[in-house]
């Protein structure tokens, strides 16, 4: 058993570290997270000039933006994570960002389908990479209480990241074409990995605990499999992830479709209210989860069940609603109460699974996740669009869309399910 004044007076020493150059780091991965979400997000807001330039149905579409991304980044990221939690994680991030954000780049010189198609595979590839190492590394800077609060301000990569695609999609594809968008998004990215080699270095494993003791890939798995709280997670976490990726694949559209705006105006009414709300609740859900649960470990998943849970009918409102300003005002409050969970569940992940099996533990997390609400979201979502535009034309994406409000709501009830057994397992994790 380890022992427990011990693990404090390292978790204290650790913590002790000069803030600025944790949180230097921090923001570092935050903001390459940040670009991961940009490199997938501007293909979103691109799908109606692509789709017609191409002269693809909505199905394909869904594919495009959806399956054919996450099938690559599910199936490498585990063995990915299983060489991050054995060897060295910064490395492992700039390089796969290096990547990534050459195959971002050359979705612009896209000639085919099938070589747009074969770019956004590597896109996955990359990216498969990039997150489970860099909360591993997080997990290393910051005790278990801290973590809600970093990997908050971890997470609200996702939304900034939201945020800049639509942005610099509906803009530059406006004045300059699809293709220059994805030569703006991924060529930068090239640069900025350079900058994370030369700036930071790898963390010691395991900081936060007494001792870290590498584990076999059988055993690891037999461990996170016996975490009840974590297998309830990864399931609820795949149908919110869901309602977020069919959302930001199908929101442009929808905006395009059922309200009539430009490139530029979807890119500012869906950054702004989409992208930014999303920001501030995933930055609010990670402070005030690491504050009420240091006096009761199940409300890393009570508070996040209560915001997931609201998201629902406030979602169906905004879909099913004919008033524009209401139709955003319930976005914006949507993608607030779906971010709130982000920073909590990825905490979840790496305090319920011991410092050998973090990257691991997060990248089944991640990838299922994405396997699930990447892969079916978008496809589903183009799939019932085809299927209904017969009937309600434009307005399919409307109805279609709902499905999302469906998801969060059941994934909220496992949150609920899981936190019966999160003190038991944070135990066994620390054990």
């Amino acid at each position: 058993m380890v022992d427990v004044t011990s693990q404090m007076s390292v978790q204290t020493a650790a913590a002790a570290k000069p803030p600025a150059r944790r949180y230097y780091v921090l923001g570092l991965l935050t903001i390459i997270y940040a670009l991961n979400f940009l490199d997938r997000t501007i293909f979103n807001v691109l799908i109606e000039p692509i789709k017609k330039e191409f002269a693809l149905s909505d199905t394909m579409m869904g594919l495009l933006a959806g399956f054919g991304f996450a099938l690559f980044y599910s199936l490498l990221g585990i063995p990915i994570a299983r060489v991050a939690d054995r060897l060295n994680r910064r490395n492992i991030v700039a390089v796969a960002f290096a990547f990534w954000s050459a195959m971002t780049a050359l979705c612009g010189a896209a000639t085919s389908v099938t070589s747009l198609a074969l770019a956004r595979i590597g896109v996955g590839i990359g990216e498969s990479a990039g997150s489970p190492a860099s909360q591993s590394i997080v997990a290393d800077l910051f005790a278990k209480n801290e973590r809600p609060r970093a990997l908050g301000i971890y997470a609200i990569g996702t939304y900034l990241g939201v945020f800049l695609g639509y942005f610099i999609g509906g803009y530059v594809n406006q004045h300059y074409g699809w293709r220059m968008a994805f030569y703006v998004a991924g060529l930068p990215g090239i640069l900025l990995a350079l900058v994370l080699w030369l700036t930071i270095s790898e963390p010691k494993r395991g900081a936060m605990q007494e001792s870290f003791v590498p584990e076999p890939l059988g055993p690891t798995l037999r461990f996170l499999a016996s975490q009840r709280s974590f297998i309830i997670v990864l399931i609820g976490f795949c149908l919110t992830t869901y309602t977020n990726y069919a959302t930001a694949a199908w929101i442009p559209p929808f905006l395009a479709r059922v309200h009539h705006l430009s490139s530029a105006e979807i890119g500012t009414y869906a950054g702004t209210f989409k992208g930014l709300a999303g920001m501030a609740g995933t930055l609010l859900g990670g402070f005030v989860v690491a504050q009420v649960s240091r006096r009761d470990d199940r409300w890393k998943l009570w508070a996040p069940a209560i915001t997931s849970g609201l998201a629902g009918p406030v979602f169906a409102l905004c879909m099913l609603t004919q008033d524009f300003a209401m139709m955003v005002a319930m976005l914006a409050l949507t993608s607030f109460l779906v971010g709130f969970h982000l920073g909590p569940i990825f905490a979840i992940a790496q305090t319920v699974a011991k410092p050998s099996m973090r990257a691991l533990a997060s990248a089944l997390i991640a990838l299922t996740a994405t396997c699930f609400g990447q892969g079916v979201g978008p496809l589903a979502v183009g799939m019932v669009n085809d299927a209904l535009k017969g009937s309600y034309g434009a307005e399919a994406v409307r109805y279609s869309l709902l499905s999302a409000a469906v998801t969060t709501t059941l994934g909220a009830l496992l949150f609920i399910w899981a936190a019966r057994a999160i003190r038991n397992d944070i135990g066994r994790a620390a054990a």
